[in-house]
C-alpha cells in the first residue's frame, strides 16, 4: 500500500474537485468530501479502540447512575406504515414483542402501544400521538426512575437547517401520518425525550430504524465494526465544520485556503478536539444530566434490515436485542452490543448497530432497566 504525503493528497482530493465541480451537484461534492475527510480521520484512528482510558479520562465512576428503584414507564411504537406505498412488515411485530418482554421481565406494565394495525385512533403512532406519548412518558419523572422508549418504523435523514449536525443531516423518524404532519426530526426527539431527564433519573431507547445512529444526539457513540470503538460526537461536528470549510473553498476556487483546510484534517489537528472532553468544566456539565442510553440498529448512514424467523417478519436489532435478553443470564452493555453485531454478521446483515450515552460506558457496566 503507498502512503501518500500530505501534500500529495491534498493534490490529488484539489485535482478530482477541480475535474469534477462542472455538472456536479453540491451534495455530490459534499458526500466526496466527506468520504476523502473520513477515510484520513480512520487512518488517524479518531475512533477510540481504548475504550476504558477513555472512560477514566472522562471520569465515568462519578456520572450518577438510576438505582431503578422508582416507578416504571414506557412507551412502544410500531408502524408498518400499510396505507402507504413505503409500507413495512416487521414493526408492529417489534413493539409487540419489546413491550411483552420488558412488561414479562423488567416489570415496566405502565405503558403506551402505538401500532398501525388498530381502528382505534388515540392508539395509532400518528404525530401527535406520539409526541403526546412523549410527553407523558417524562411526566412528573424523578431520581430513581426508569423508563424506556421503543421505535420501530421508517427512519430517514434530511438536510440539516441549523447547523449542529457532523454531516449535514438531521436524523428523524416518520409518524405514520408524516405526509400530512411531517417527520419529527433529532432535535425535538432531544427536545422532548432527553432534556426532560433529571440527574439519577434513567432513560433506555431503542431505534430500529434507518439512518438511526446519533438519532438522539447524545455526546458518546460506540460501534463494534470488529471491536469496540468510542467517539465524542463533538468530535463529528468538528469534522463536519473541516469539511465546510473545504467545500467552501472548494466553490469559491480559492486554491490556498483549499490547502490550508485540507493541511488542517491531513496534520491530525483537528484530533486535539477530543481535548475537550477531558475537559473538567465539560465533565461537570454532562454530569448534571440524566441518564440516558440508546440503541440504534445502524450507523447514520446505513440502513436497518427486517429478518424473516418461521412466518415472523422482525427488525434484525430488535430480534436479537430480544433474544439475547431473553437468555437467563446477565449482560454489560458492552457484551449486548457486541452479541447484536455478531448475530448480524452470522447472518450477512452488514448493518453495524450503535450504543449512545449521556455517559461514559464502561466494559464493568450492567445493563440495567
Amino acid at each position: 500500500m503507498v502512503d501518500f504525503s500530505p501534500k500529495d493528497k491534498i493534490k490529488n482530493i484539489k485535482n478530482y474537485m477541480s475535474n469534477n465541480r462542472e455538472g456536479t451537484d453540491t451534495n455530490t461534492i459534499k458526500s466526496s468530501i466527506n468520504s476523502h475527510i473520513n477515510n484520513q480521520l480512520k487512518i488517524q484512528e479518531i475512533w477510540n479502540t481504548d475504550t476504558e482510558k477513555f472512560y477514566n479520562d472522562r471520569d465515568g465512576d462519578n456520572f450518577i447512575r438510576s438505582d431503578c428503584s422508582g416507578k416504571k414507564k414506557a412507551v412502544y411504537i410500531g408502524i408498518n406504515y400499510v396505507n402507504s406505498s413505503n409500507k413495512l412488515i416487521g414493526c408492529v411485530n417489534d413493539a409487540n414483542n419489546i413491550s411483552e418482554l420488558f412488561s414479562r421481565k423488567f416489570g415496566f406494565n405502565d405503558y403506551i402501544l402505538l401500532t398501525d394495525d388498530t381502528n382505534d385512533e388515540n392508539k395509532m403512532p400518528t404525530h401527535d400521538n406520539i409526541i403526546n406519548a412523549i410527553n407523558w412518558l417524562v411526566k412528573d419523572i424523578k431520581a430513581g426512575d426508569s423508563l424506556v422508549f421503543h421505535f420501530s418504523g421508517h427512519g430517514q435523514s434530511v438536510l440539516d437547517k441549523d447547523g449542529d449536525e457532523w454531516d449535514g443531516f438531521d436524523e428523524s423518524i416518520l409518524p405514520c401520518d408524516y405526509t400530512k404532519k411531517g417527520r419529527i426530526i433529532d432535535d425535538d426527539i432531544y427536545h422532548l425525550l432527553v432534556e426532560p431527564i433529571p440527574k439519577g433519573c434513567k432513560l433506555t431507547t431503542i431505534f430500529d430504524c434507518c439512518h438511526s445512529g446519533t438519532i438522539m444526539d447524545l455526546p458518546y457513540t460506540y460501534q463494534c465494526p470488529y471491536h469496540i470503538e468510542v467517539i465524542e460526537n463533538d468530535l463529528r461536528k468538528a469534522i463536519y465544520q473541516k469539511t465546510n470549510e473545504v467545500f467552501s473553498a472548494i466553490i469559491n476556487g480559492d486554491s490556498k485556503e483549499i490547502s490550508k483546510s485540507l493541511q488542517s484534517v491531513f496534520d491530525g489537528s483537528i484530533k486535539k478536539v477530543v481535548v475537550n472532553g477531558t475537559n473538567p468544566e465539560t465533565i461537570k456539565r454532562l454530569q448534571c444530566n440524566g441518564e440516558v442510553i440508546q440503541f440504534s440498529g445502524c450507523r447514520d448512514d446505513q440502513k436497518s434490515a427486517d429478518i424473516k424467523m418461521g412466518d415472523v417478519i422482525s427488525g434484525a436489532m430488535s430480534h436479537y436485542l430480544i433474544k439475547l435478553l431473553n437468555k437467563d443470564r446477565e449482560y454489560t452493555y458492552i457484551e449486548l452490543l457486541s452479541g447484536i453485531r455478531q448475530y448480524l454478521c452470522n447472518k450477512n446483515i452488514t448493518q453495524i448497530p450503535q450504543l449512545s450515552s449521556s455517559r461514559p460506558i464502561s466494559f464493568k457496566d450492567k445493563f440495567t432497566v
